[in-house]
């Protein structure tokens, strides 16, 4: 089963970073479903979790700095968020490392898609009007 993200420019938070961020997330999350139906060895699988896995590490970190410049005043459950994720991701490696079905493979990307397709058209979405009402009150301001 081939679960893919298809780019949208509708993902876009008109944060640059964050916008690069997600797109190499999307990627890799559209690699990880190429690579779990075309590879026989499992160490490359495993592998290739562990470097989603620490890719969002990356990203939610580099996010939650964006939110704390801003003073986002939602930081706190968005990052409950981003822990979520990582235990449920951690919790769900651990099935396919023990298990190693197909079907355990495929819950596991269509949970990663279904959740970074939700949490950036939802969350991360909020945090880019939050940030974009802050620089227009700034410009207007002069501050």
């Amino acid at each position: 089963m081939s679960i893919h993200i298809n780019w949208d420019s509708k993902y876009l938070l008109g944060i640059e970073q964050i916008d690069d961020q997600h797109r190499y997330f999307a990627n890799l999350i559209n690699r990880l479903s190429d690579e779990m139906n075309q590879s026989d060895d499992e160490n490359y699988k495993v592998g290739l979790f562990a470097e989603l896995a620490a890719y969002a590490k990356f990203h939610f970190i580099s996010e939650e700095n964006f939110m704390l410049k801003a003073r986002y005043p939602e930081l706190q459950a968005h990052r409950r968020h981003h822990l979520q994720l990582i235990d449920a991701l951690s919790s769900k490696l651990g099935l396919v490392q023990v298990e190693g079905t197909q079907k355990r493979i495929d819950d596991m990307l269509s949970f990663l898609r279904d959740w970074f397709l939700t949490h950036t058209a939802g969350e991360d979405r909020r945090f880019a009007e939050y940030e974009d009402k802050v620089r227009h009150w700034q410009d207007v301001s002069g501050g």
